[in-house]
């Protein structure tokens, strides 16, 4: 179930280096009209493991409620939420259905993968505070949970990106467990070795560094 939360998507004027920005333009800008799709690779960060696990595939954003995701590799998984309903099938096994009522940080982060492909400000300020800071072409969209129930299991979302791509979805919930996804162009340079949050964090930012 943990593993599922980490699910998930993709996901201002021009200020000063480094300085603070209003988030409306970016939303504006990074907006994508549904069907739309995007390659990514997840990287799940755990206390229990020795090394992250590395997960590739495809997300699909079919509609406002409706979110398709398909692991390629290491194994073969479809996983389909439809407003409040999981369906999870994995090669060799029976079909796993679930309601998003019993995952409220899941709930959260697929109605802000929502808000932010449709550019719908006003729906993601209802879920979330935003923070947003833009250095040069690069930009940080910090997402706080509003929700007392998400916020006990999630301390945020950072979405990072360059120019109207985002490129990175880090998800770290309250014990500090985290998931990192690229998507899009991210997934097509080599990730950094040692493979460890500081480096994966320049990665996201500047795939040069």
């Amino acid at each position: 179930m943990r593993r599922l939360a980490s699910t998930l998507l993709v996901l201002a004027p021009m200020m000063a280096s480094g300085g603070t920005a209003d988030p409306g333009a970016l939303l504006a800008r990074i907006a994508r009209p549904a069907p739309a799709s995007t390659p990514y690779v997840e990287l799940r960060f755990s206390s229990l493991l020795a090394t992250p696990l590395v997960a590739s595939g495809e997300l699909q954003f079919r509609s406002a409620d409706t979110l398709y995701k398909r692991i390629d590799h290491p194994y073969h998984e479809q996983m389909e939420i439809r407003g409040q309903d999981v369906r999870v099938v994995r090669e060799g096994e029976a079909p796993r259905h679930f309601s998003l009522r019993r995952v409220p940080e899941l709930r959260g982060m697929l109605s802000a993968f929502g808000a932010l492909l449709s550019g719908d400000r006003s729906a993601l300020e209802r879920l979330f505070q935003l923070n947003l800071t833009e250095d040069g072409v690069a930009w940080t969209l910090k997402l706080t949970p509003r929700d007392a129930r998400v916020s006990k299991r999630l301390r945020g979302i950072l979405v990072t990106g360059r120019d109207d791509s985002p490129r990175c979805l880090t998800v770290t919930e309250v014990d500090g467990d985290a998931s990192v996804m690229l998507l899009g162009d991210a997934v097509l340079h080599e990730l950094p070795e040692p493979l460890d949050r500081a480096r994966l964090d320049r990665h996201c930012a500047n795939p040069e560094l």
